[in-house]
């Protein structure tokens, strides 16, 4: 609707949003209700329809909250492949600070709508400066290991 181009070309640049984002890209799955489709198959197709018009920037703001551990993983993983198929920055909001880890080159800490420490992931996860992110980092349940994430990233 918002492209210029025949309804055929619009068509393909929406069966690629699908596969970008590893759903089926065939007609019959486009004609399914929201009812038939899975939480994380819903989830997809917001990300999807995110992408269409290929953003330099992306704001995921809690976009795996509502979602099962296996799907939140492939969510991420999805988020991942995504910026770097896509050449496209996300700005990935959440409380969740192992999910964070996983995909985030840079974490700002917030609280009360501050921003009270920002670095590269490693640095905040590693030596924190602030007693607020310390709390933070204390209350998870293992703390991630950021540094293997660096080194494989080099």
């Amino acid at each position: 609707m918002h492209r210029r181009g025949s309804k055929d070309e619009c068509r393909e640049e929406l069966l690629q949003a699908l596969e970008d984002v590893s759903l089926p890209a065939e007609k019959q799955f486009l004609r399914r209700y929201p009812s038939q489709l899975s939480v994380g198959q819903a989830q997809r197709v917001l990300i999807a329809m995110a992408i269409i018009h290929r953003p330099a920037l992306l704001i995921a703001d809690e976009p795996t909250s509502a979602l099962d551990i296996i799907t939140q993983s492939e969510i991420l993983q999805l988020f991942s492949s995504l910026s770097r198929k896509l050449g496209m920055s996300i700005l990935y909001i959440s409380h969740e600070l192992l999910a964070v880890s996983t995909i985030c080159d840079r974490i700002a800490v917030m609280d009360k709508g501050q921003i009270l420490e920002c670095g590269n992931t490693v640095h905040i996860f590693t030596n924190p400066t602030h007693a607020y992110t310390q709390a933070l980092i204390r209350a998870l349940p293992v703390v991630p290991d950021v540094c293997a994430k660096a080194a494989s990233a080099e």
